[in-house]
């Protein structure tokens, strides 16, 4: 028996929506990535049943042909098999991985789900995979969904030259560690950003990652715009938009700015140009700052109305389709403009109370003419444009 032969072997079928994947028996079990011979996640299901919702509300929106998906960390194809099963539309599949164990599980897959004539399969580098796609216009991807081990940083030239004029990036990023200030120098390294430890440090990584994008897009007389952001425990996603445009990329810094933030006293707040003496207004103590990041609007309202109507009109009712039907809805009611929330636990703390529930938090605040909704990047969090002072002298 070849090597090849005794490691697919060790695979098994699985379902995940409507498609049935071939994955390494022990990664059913937890066993860790090292320990078997292809990578597969099968706690990621909720995250690609988003990307598949995305890529369905987006595709028919795609102007050019062939609609194009590719996807550089294919693996055993768990995405980029439902997406080419689940989304009839797209008529090319490219899937890669270095791991020539995991492309052969894949195709056996394809061939399962009767879609092999659409999929081309190869075992590149990323970075070789993305610029061979960037070489020539015909060859660029509709959509490219890049899910690397870690930060993302180091391909994000490639990925925005492999993508066609007016088509979607899908950017993960797992090293939550470094965006969310555990390695602020890391972070400035990779990302031309200081992070913060905060207690909304999840949608600060976020902002920090469509900075990154969106001065890296600019250099190449490209456009971002972001339409959907969620996280996951250390799973951190971004939905962009590319347009190519000079006039939008030499807008790129008034879309790019600093957040300010007094540990002492809680207040927070955005500026475009960085003053490191500032003081905070409230208490006197100096801010702590956190940028380069994306200040502007995090979610295509529209867009995400069209993924709700979509996701009505699913049959399956299962816990991951409620969990994204309620996710979508607090998405459309979230302020996206502004880019910091409050916890309702971090509230109760200052006070020395209980926690108040976040629905009367909101109620309270909106009654007093402020702005205020939940944010969907945490259970507990609020956005509201009432200074910290303001929202404890309401809720004392």
């Amino acid at each position: 028996m070849s090597d090849m032969v005794q490691k697919l072997s060790e695979f098994v079928e699985t379902i995940e929506g409507k498609t049935r994947l071939l994955v390494p028996a022990s990664s059913l079990l937890g066993k860790v990535p090292s320990k078997v011979p292809a990578f597969f996640n099968p706690s990621a299901k909720l995250n690609r049943d988003m990307s598949v919702l995305v890529y369905k509300t987006f595709v028919p929106e795609i102007k050019k042909n062939p609609r194009s998906f590719g996807d550089p960390f294919g693996g055993i194809g768990a995405r980029a098999l439902r997406v080419a099963v689940e989304i009839p539309q797209l008529e090319q599949i490219y899937i890669n991985d270095i791991n020539a164990v995991a492309i052969e599980a894949a195709k056996k897959a394809s061939e399962i789900n009767l879609v092999t004539q659409k999929c081309t399969f190869t075992t590149q580098e990323v970075l070789r995979f993305l610029t061979n796609h960037g070489s020539k216009n015909s060859e660029r991807f509709s959509v490219v969904d890049l899910d690397p081990f870690g930060s993302p940083a180091p391909y994000i030239d490639c990925v925005l030259r492999s993508v066609t004029k007016g088509g979607m990036l899908s950017i993960t990023a797992t090293d939550s560690a470094v965006l969310c200030g555990v390695h602020p120098e890391v972070c400035m390294r990779k990302y031309y950003g200081r992070p913060l430890n905060n207690h909304y440090a999840r949608e600060t990584a976020l902002r920090l990652i469509i900075s990154l994008i969106a001065i890296t897009a600019s250099r190449l007389d490209l456009a971002v715009h972001p339409v959907f952001v969620h996280a996951n425990l250390h799973y951190l996603r971004a939905y962009i938009l590319v347009t190519v445009s000079r006039h939008d990329a030499n807008s790129v810094f008034q879309e790019i700015g600093y957040l300010r933030d007094c540990a002492k006293c809680g207040n927070r707040n955005t500026i475009t140009e960085s003053h490191r003496g500032n003081s905070c207004e409230l208490c006197g103590s100096r801010y702590r700052f956190a940028g380069f990041l994306w200040i502007k609007r995090l979610f295509d309202k529209a867009f995400i109305k069209k993924m709700s109507n979509l996701l009505e009109a699913y049959d399956d009712e299962n816990v991951s389709m409620r969990y994204l039907k309620k996710g979508l809805f607090t998405c459309i009611e979230e302020l996206d403009d502004i880019p910091f929330y409050f916890l309702s636990d971090e509230i109760a703390s200052r006070l020395r109370t209980n926690p108040n529930p976040l629905q009367k938090i909101i109620e309270r605040l909106n009654s007093i003419g402020y702005r205020a909704s939940r944010s969907s990047l945490d259970p507990n969090g609020f956005k509201t444009d009432a200074s910290i002072d303001q929202i404890l002298d309401l809720l004392k």
